[in-house]
């Protein structure tokens, strides 16, 4: 078989159209194939013996400390998302935090107050928009915010955390859901969507690949960030005084969706999806961890977690209220 040179190619066939918006907003980041494994890459370079996550927390950070041998122990956090006050770290412990829906930073910041630099991961998965806090690391995952098959970013000044050398080259196999969005609903391309992800559960730790990173390089951060604070503040002006959730949301913010806790009836997550409003739940696998009544119980049980991206204006927030049916 005839081999290829290393030279970029002239001519051909043509390839899909995707601008150079901005080709360094990843700059210093070392780059994986997911969150997961970033959260992987960090444990196990810090040669971490126990980790304590929030019990507000999705299997796939769990699923990651166990994959690399780290003894998991639980904490709370209150209605302001600050951690457990009994909590203190021995020798050898770590503590994720979760910067939630990009609007817990402060809770964040007076964590590391508490427990240092350190010994701190910043899990900002839900805030991708949110500044690295001087920390172990802080992990990014940008295919929440954007349509992607995978990746996930990495910032950290720890000498021992270093990028992978071999570049994922699966990408191409999860792209099926999002071409399919261009062409059809939601709803069709579901079922790949969900492989999609179970896909990325089993990937090995890598670096981003190449088809990954050329399209978030095409990505209008500045028009995303943008919309979404402009879209979240208008659903806060409105349903702030509704929300048991005490968040403050400016222009400054741009959070992965707009939490709304009803101190009020409301319409349910089932009649909202029936009006192809569709709501995610963070994450019911918490119920299995979480006594009921807790904080972290009503927020899985009655939480709404309202679409604010760069996707949708000020209309459509309009029209989401409107669907909630608030007297």
């Amino acid at each position: 078989m005839m081999g290829f040179s290393k030279n970029p190619p002239i001519g051909g066939y043509q390839g899909l159209e995707l601008p150079f918006i901005d080709a360094i907003a990843t700059q210093g980041m070392i780059k994986t194939n997911s969150a997961r494994s970033a959260i992987k890459l960090v444990l196990s370079s810090a040669e971490a013996r126990k980790i304590w996550l929030p019990t507000y927390t999705c299997n796939a950070v769990i699923e990651a400390a166990n994959d690399v041998d780290v003894a998991i122990e639980f904490y709370k956090v209150n209605s302001s998302f600050d951690v457990d006050s009994e909590l203190q770290l021995k020798a050898g412990e770590f503590i994720l935090t979760v910067d939630y829906f990009g609007l817990s930073g402060e809770a964040v910041k007076r964590s590391r107050s508490r427990f240092g630099h350190k010994k701190m991961i910043i899990d900002c998965s839900q805030a991708y928009f949110a500044k690295p806090v001087d920390s172990l690391a802080t992990i990014y995952s940008p295919r929440k915010f954007f349509g992607l098959p995978d990746g996930g970013l990495l910032y950290s000044k720890d000498p021992r955390i270093k990028q992978p050398s071999k570049r994922d080259e699966s990408s191409e196999s999860r792209m099926a859901h999002l071409i399919s969005r261009l062409t059809n609903s939601p709803e069709k391309a579901y079922q790949q969507y969900i492989e999609a992800e179970q896909a990325i559960s089993s990937l090995p730790v890598q670096g981003m690949s190449c088809l990954t990173e050329r399209l978030l390089q095409s990505v209008d951060y500045q028009r995303a960030r943008t919309t979404r604070a402009r879209n979240a503040l208008h659903l806060h002006e409105r349903l702030g005084q509704y929300n048991k959730l005490n968040f403050e949301i400016d222009e400054t913010v741009a959070p992965l969706c707009y939490p709304f806790l009803p101190n009020i009836d409301t319409s349910s997550k089932s009649a909202l999806i029936s009006q192809r409003i569709f709501i995610p739940t963070y994450w019911p696998e918490v119920l299995e961890r979480v006594e009921e009544g807790s904080f972290e119980w009503d927020l899985v049980t009655n939480g709404l977690f309202l679409p604010c991206d760069q996707r949708y204006n000020e209309g459509d927030m309009d029209r989401l209220i409107s669907l909630l049916a608030i007297n």
